[in-house]
Parts: structure tokens; C-alpha cells; sequence
């Protein structure tokens, strides 16, 4: 486990965990903290945190949860941020992975020893991190009837997340490589015919909008850590997230 007994009952004493009803504006009739409904239960966690949970028994012991924080490259401007930093940072903060205690090697082996497969992307409007994992008892350990069984593999993604919220830590080379990657891409894509009539397009079509075209060399050299940091955790308020899970598991539990 990521989060000791310890860890879990002080957070526990200082912010009560709490559900509240689903609010909507297109219509729908809100839901109360205590409704289960189909397709989909939607409520809200006590700190704005909007749920949506769906049970799907299609992918046998496999559940998907995706959160979306809105912004994206549009908040780049929007907000003020270096032009790039909210890419590059996405891209740091999936190159990079230590938080809290842990060092990065070490995350990556809970996520090897429970199956969890991560990905972080950002896009013109929101910056999106999917997890895909066991909804079984996974990182078992001892044999026979000394066998004990391990978290589930929907608890150990729901200590990422929070984790990822709370206590990431951002690092230069986890930066470096991000910056390594966006460097290729573009200059890759110079190269290719196809790739570069679409930029050109894109060019056109957006006339020149940053938002929408690859970002070029000089443009993420320019982003430092800070900028990537700063950028990507402004996204990440409480309120302003969505988290969306689907899978083979109970949703009452």
C-alpha cells in the first residue's frame, strides 16, 4: 500500500470524507448522496470532486477510471502560462512519478506488482489521466494458507490519484525526458510529408493558433520546471474535477 494505516487515519481526522448529491445544469434532475442509478451513479465527494461511477461486467475483473481536470493548452493563454507548459508539464509529470515517500522506481513497482497501467495526456482543453486496472486482490504475498491477500486493484489506483493530488514531486529529469520527447515528435514530424501537410493545414484552418499545432523545439526549451509545475497543478483543484470509473466491480462497495 501507498498510504500506511497511520497516513490514512490522520487524513481521515482532518478531512472528513463525505458524498453529496449529483448537481446538474442541462437539466437533469440532481441525485442524492445515497441514490444508485443507471447507467451511471453520479455524486459529488464533500471537497467538489465530481464521481461518476458505471458497473460493466463486459471486461471481466478490469475497471478504466479517467480524470479530467479542464484547462488544457487553452489555459496556457488564458492564464498567463508560458506558452508549452501545460504539455511538457503533463508529459513531466508521466515521465516522472515519485510522490510522497516514494521514489519513482518505487511507484513504478506498485504499478507493476498491481497490474496499473498509467497514462497522462493534455490536450487543447483539459489535461486527462487514465488508469486501467484489476478490480481483484492483487500484490498478494506469502503462499498457501500463509497467503495474504493484497488491496484491490481499484483501492491501490484510488491511492495514485491521491497521491498524485497531494504530494507529487516534480523533477528535472522527469522534465528532461518530456522536453526529449516533444523534441522528437517535432522534428519528426518536419520530416514527414503527411505530418507536415497537416500542420499546414492546421496552420490555416486555426490561423496559426498555437493551441491546435505541435510545439517546436525552441518554444520547449523555454519551459522550466517551475513553469511546468505551476501550470499543471493549477488544474488540479478540487472542485474542477471529474472522475469518471468503469468496470467490473461492485459500485454500492
Amino acid at each position: 500500500t501507498l498510504v500506511p494505516d497511520d497516513v490514512l487515519k490522520d487524513a481521515l481526522a482532518a478531512n472528513p470524507p463525505s458524498w453529496e448529491g449529483g448537481r446538474f445544469t442541462d437539466g437533469t434532475p440532481n441525485t442524492s448522496a445515497d441514490q444508485l442509478t443507471r447507467p451511471f451513479t453520479l455524486r459529488r465527494l464533500g471537497n467538489g470532486v465530481r464521481v461518476g461511477v458505471a458497473q460493466n461486467q463486459a471486461e471481466s475483473q478490469r475497471g478504466h477510471l479517467r480524470l479530467v481536470a479542464p484547462g488544457g493548452r487553452d489555459a496556457e493563454r488564458r492564464l498567463g502560462f508560458r506558452e508549452g507548459s501545460m504539455a511538457v508539464g503533463a508529459r513531466a509529470m508521466q515521465e516522472g512519478g515519485a510522490f510522497g515517500p516514494w521514489t519513482r522506481e518505487q511507484v513504478e513497482l506498485f504499478c507493476v506488482d498491481h497490474l496499473i497501467m498509467v497514462e497522462i495526456n493534455c490536450n487543447e482543453e483539459s489535461l486527462v489521466l487514465d488508469f486501467v486496472f484489476p478490480t481483484t486482490n492483487v500484490g498478494n504475498t506469502g503462499f498457501g494458507e500463509n497467503m495474504q491477500l493484497g488491496i484491490t486493484g481499484t483501492e491501490a489506483v484510488m491511492q495514485i490519484v491521491r497521491e498524485i493530488l497531494v504530494g507529487f514531486h516534480w523533477e528535472e529529469d522527469a522534465l528532461g525526458r518530456s522536453k526529449q520527447s516533444f523534441r522528437s515528435a517535432h522534428e519528426s514530424l518536419q520530416k514527414n510529408l503527411e505530418g507536415k501537410t497537416t500542420e499546414e493545414i492546421m496552420e490555416s484552418m486555426t490561423q496559426n493558433d498555437k493551441r491546435f499545432l505541435s510545439i517546436d523545439v525552441d518554444t520547449v526549451n523555454a519551459v522550466t520546471l517551475e513553469d511546468a509545475k505551476n501550470a499543471v497543478m493549477s488544474q488540479m483543484i478540487p472542485s474542477e474535477l471529474e472522475i469518471s470509473a468503469a468496470g467490473d466491480f461492485d459500485v454500492a462497495e
